[in-house]
């Protein structure tokens, strides 16, 4: 069972290795009576006890899915109670008892029936429990791993054989009904000497259909015989035999849910414990010498915390179990409209540091990580990184960004390269050389230099004045470029730029230190622009790739709400003995608290063997179920690429190019396979950048986007 979904054990049970942060307390009873006793006896629904002989083959299943009433209330509990001791469940409840000779047609219709309650159901009174099937669940092709995919294509639909004498069997079927509640006829036991194919056909046809693909019947045991299990499952087409381990989860424990609005500030809030009905029906346990222990799960809608071990917290201090914030309520004696507790939810980067820690390893971010993420900050989130989705564009900004004179620098390598080439040097130890000692790598200028690009220079790039200004528009209030002009100082003839932020005469002169009282010409001012610091430690730091592999995992893990806890750009791994495990360009973090590593690289040469062989060991170390390699080129010109990618049965690769990262808008179709390696053509490409240029034309990305205003206004 999964360790993070486990509160305590009870003490009273002698476990050897008992896993880390899980302890052991007594047992916390309460009676279903004390819920019940609201002295409206005439308007409880009955509940309907069957009685089996000890030689009964269905008494324990009975047991199991039913549950089982003693003749009279435990004499502890009735004590804590603060009730008579010769206190009856008849003179709370309606209750009926009678003899039952065990069959499946009698256990169904038991199941069946709406007028009475079983015991199972009258000790959760007044509480939900169970889950409802995934209506969601889609049967198909596996691209990642799905180690629950057997339980989701489940839902109730399982049948559990008993052997006879196994209270492993009952233990199974007993819990599988706690996980599914008690609402449905499956799932459902069946004695191993009473299993034929003529039990499973009349069981098939109480199975819930549910999504497009769940509805088939499961069987399953942890006693019985395995090859009764494929002989039952051949004799009906819609059932399958499976091993009780792939099955089996612990659910929700019974509560009340309900949903609460309410404001987070610095990662606390403040909540009521209880609603109008919680305190009407919670009433009659203030009589009890002990009453109930309540403990409050708070869940926020679309910020799962991941389920490990390590969130559990202190003893005192906050808990985080099975992806909830959980707070201790006491003195429920309380339960006054002005009583509120405090909860604390942790942040994204907590979450993963406790998913880390879960495996022996600590959490840091690297430079490039935090270049990334003050680029994030600064243009107002991931989703506006599309702004930057534009090759001939970033091209253009890591020319905006380099150190005078590299232009030079590269006509004279080209030259040499010339000369080397004559004189019978082979040209592909010249090209591996290119590579390997970066000769097409932007050498990026320190702060406060680099060049200063005029509007024409964006315009001609982008080809649209409207989306040039646009684009200039939003990236300038982004601090992602900087608008200044160039001054010349009459006294020592020195020139320097100036930003926008000191143009009001009269301005120092960076030369001689005089000022200057008229800088400017009298007919006109003209602007220039030059990267804005958030966005040359990017490119400084290489991380501009890392920022869209980010976007595009981020938007296509996004939906359904939930199902992806975080990414996060840069982040290195440390052992306990403070070496670096390795790290991961951008990290994804889950629900379960699994992490997957993404390598990002500018060029396709930078994916090799040497490469790959430190992604495995930090997947190893993280225990990922698959890693992503990225590369900011097209595919077609990226050889070799995919020759790197793996898919099941052993740990998936997957590779993203500039296919997929230009893609303003990646979805996660039926069916379809985002990281498919198709290859675009040029022609395929070009209508990508002319999207971008047509979508900045329509829209201003500076301008607060008008939802309703479009819809009403669009034409027809």
């Amino acid at each position: 069972m999964p360790i993070a979904q486990i509160d305590e054990v009870d003490d009273s049970l002698t476990i050897d290795n008992l896993p880390s942060g899980v302890g052991q307390l007594r047992s916390w009873d309460s009676m279903a009576l004390l819920l019940a006793n609201t002295g409206r006896r005439a308007e409880l629904r009955g509940t309907r006890v069957a009685a089996l002989k000890a030689t009964d083959p269905w008494r324990g299943i009975y047991a199991a899915v039913l549950g089982y009433l003693p003749e009279k209330p435990d004499p502890l509990l009735l004590d804590q109670a603060m009730a008579r001791n010769d206190l009856t469940f008849e003179e709370i409840i309606p209750l009926e008892r009678g003899s039952v000779a065990g069959s499946l047609e009698d256990l169904i219709s038991r199941l069946n029936s709406r007028d009475c309650f079983h015991p199972r159901q009258f000790s959760n009174i007044y509480l939900a429990y169970g889950q409802s099937p995934d209506t969601g669940f889609i049967n198909t092709s596996d691209i990642l791993p799905a180690p629950r995919k057997i339980r989701r294509a489940a839902g109730p639909n399982i049948v559990v054989i008993v052997a006879p004498g196994s209270v492993e069997d009952i233990v199974l079927l007993w819990n599988l009904r706690v996980v599914h509640g008690d609402t449905d006829v499956l799932p459902i036991g069946l004695p191993a000497q009473q299993a034929d194919a003529a039990a499973i056909k009349t069981i098939n046809e109480w199975t819930v259909k549910f999504g497009i693909s769940g509805g088939s019947l499961y069987l399953t045991t942890v006693s019985a015989s395995h090859d009764l299990l494929h002989e039952l499952s051949s004799a009906c087409p819609r059932a399958q035999a499976v091993p009780y381990e792939a099955l089996l989860d612990l659910g929700f424990a019974p509560g009340r849910p309900r949903s609460h609005v309410s404001s987070f500030r610095d990662g606390f809030a403040r909540l009521d414990p209880f609603s109008e009905r919680d305190r009407e029906i919670l009433a009659p346990t203030l009589q009890a010498f002990r009453g109930p222990k309540m403990i409050l799960d708070i869940e926020v809608d679309g910020y799962p915390l991941p389920r490990v071990s390590t969130m559990r917290g202190g003893i005192v201090g906050p808990r985080f179990r099975a992806g909830a914030a959980q707070v201790n309520v006491a003195g429920l004696r309380d339960t006054s409209r002005n009583k509120t507790l405090e909860v604390g939810f942790p942040s994204t980067w907590t979450s993963l540091a406790a998913s880390a820690r879960a495996r022996g390893l600590r959490v840091e971010a690297s430079e490039p990580g935090i270049a990334a993420t003050t680029l994030i900050e600064a243009i107002g989130g991931i989703y506006e990184i599309r702004y930057l989705l534009h090759p001939p564009l970033i091209k253009l900004l890591y020319e905006l960004a380099e150190r005078s004179g590299m232009t030079w620098w590269k006509q004279r390598w080209t030259h040499t390269h010339k000369i080397l080439i004559d004189a019978g040097t082979d040209p592909a130890v010249l090209d591996r050389a290119v590579t390997v000692l970066g000769r097409d790598d932007p050498a990026v200028a320190p702060a406060g230099e680099g060049r200063a690009l005029k509007f024409s220079r964006f315009l001609q790039v982008l080809g649209n004045k409207v989306a040039a200004q646009r684009w200039m528009a939003w990236a300038e209030s982004r601090h992602l470029i900087v608008r200044g002009t160039d001054i010349t100082c009459p006294s020592c003839r020195a020139k320097s730029w100036l930003p926008m932020a000191s143009l009001t005469p009269p301005v120092g002169c960076s030369g001689c230190g005089r000022g200057i009282d008229q800088p400017y010409e009298s007919d006109r001012l003209e602007f220039s622009y030059r990267i804005g610091e958030p966005l040359r430690r990017v490119l400084e730091t290489d991380s501009l790739g890392h920022l869209f592999a980010l976007r595009w995992l981020t938007v296509l893990f996004e939906f359904p709400r939930g199902r992806l806890i975080g990414a996060h750009p840069g982040v290195n791994f440390v052992a306990s003995d403070g070496k670096t495990v390795g790290e991961a360009d951008v990290l994804l973090l889950f629900p379960d608290g699994s992490m997957v590593p993404v390598e990002v690289k500018r060029r396709h040469a930078g994916i090799d063997a040497n490469a790959m062989e430190l992604l495995d060991k930090l997947s190893d170390a993280l225990g990922s179920p698959y890693d992503i390699i990225a590369v900011t080129e097209p595919a077609r010109v990226c050889d070799g690429l995919n020759g790197f990618s793996a898919c099941l049965p052993s740990r998936p690769r997957l590779a993203l190019t500039d296919d997929q990262l230009m893609n303003p808008r990646p979805i996660w179709a039926l069916t379809s396979n985002p990281f498919a390696w198709n290859p675009i053509t040029e022609q395929q490409e070009q209508q990508v950048r002319d999207a971008f240029i047509s979508d900045l034309t329509r829209s201003d990305p500076g301008a607060r986007l008008d939802v309703i205003g479009s819809e009403i206004l669009n034409e027809q």
